[in-house]
């Protein structure tokens, strides 16, 4: 019981014996998902964040991770999702920075474009450089075994081609290549990493792969924007520049603030996170 026990698999399971996820200066849960205490998992998944979360905070001494939601005490049901039932699963929330560099915390996941800024957050950006730190912990982690980690396209795009960017090692950059994926007939999750987990060796009872899921496609919602199954190429490169490319509005990733001054029409300290909105369904059960 030293792990607890998954039984079944993430969209029909539940779990006994659970790791509660303790919050710390370095990890935090979002305020939006803090209701409820949806924090428990197997151990080596609720280990695996906090150890991901310590590794990015030693390399950028600002950065504080936010996670959503894990699974119930007992697993099971869990309302806007199709998973998380079994304590494998857990949403972690995407580092953000100001067009300066200054880390932003927002009280719920915001969602990011290919160009890595936020259209409902003026002046906040997708932070690549914490972003891929994150990425790395998790995929290398030494005990627990990352199986998925769901993310939209663009994004995984923009993450690969940054770790090719700043000479990540191929081995690395080649199993985020295979892990990161946007998942089908569901949510493209722009707003936040999807992590799931393999079952532990020898666990009796543990489903590793959920069944396949028939939807009517009206109960697919996707915020106005849907999107293919992603590459699994070692490098996918973000979409080219139009033609006329206007000025950046931010820094170039992989640059410092210096080097690329932030558009002045845009406000590089954004005063506040967008407002809360309905939180659509995670729907991911494959």
């Amino acid at each position: 019981m030293r792990f607890g026990r998954s039984i079944g698999s993430p969209t029909d399971g539940h779990l006994v014996g659970g790791m509660h996820l303790e919050d710390a200066p370095y990890l935090r849960v979002v305020p939006a998902d803090a209701g409820g205490d949806v924090r428990w998992g197997l151990e080596p998944l609720v280990a695996m964040i906090d150890r991901a979360a310590r590794q990015v905070r030693r390399q950028f001494p600002d950065a504080v991770t936010s996670v959503g939601h894990l699974s119930r005490a007992g697993g099971g049901d869990l309302d806007r999702h199709h998973s998380h039932e079994s304590g494998r699963d857990a949403d972690v929330g995407f580092f953000v920075r100001t067009g300066s560099g200054h880390p932003l915390l927002a009280s719920h996941f915001v969602a990011f474009e290919a160009d890595g800024k936020a259209p409902t957050w003026p002046g906040a950006y997708f932070d690549d450089a914490k972003n891929w730190a994150l990425v790395s912990a998790m995929v290398t982690d030494p005990e627990a075994h990352v199986t998925h980690v769901f993310v939209a396209a663009p994004l995984r795009a923009r993450l690969l081609a940054y770790a090719e960017r700043m000479g990540a090692p191929a081995a690395i950059r080649m199993r985020a290549a295979e892990l990161l994926q946007q998942p089908h007939g569901a949510l493209p999750h722009d707003d936040h990493f999807h992590v799931r987990i393999g079952c532990p060796a020898h666990m009796s009872g543990c489903v590793e792969n959920p069944a396949a899921r028939v939807r009517h496609p009206a109960t697919v919602m996707a915020r106005g924007r849907r999107g293919g199954p992603a590459p699994h190429g070692l490098v996918t490169h973000p979409p080219a520049p139009s033609a006329t490319p206007a000025k950046p509005a931010g820094p170039v990733p992989g640059s410092t603030p210096d080097e690329n001054p932030a558009d002045e029409t845009e406000p590089v300290e954004p005063d506040a996170p967008p407002a809360v909105l309905p939180s659509a369904v995670d729907d991911v059960d494959g």
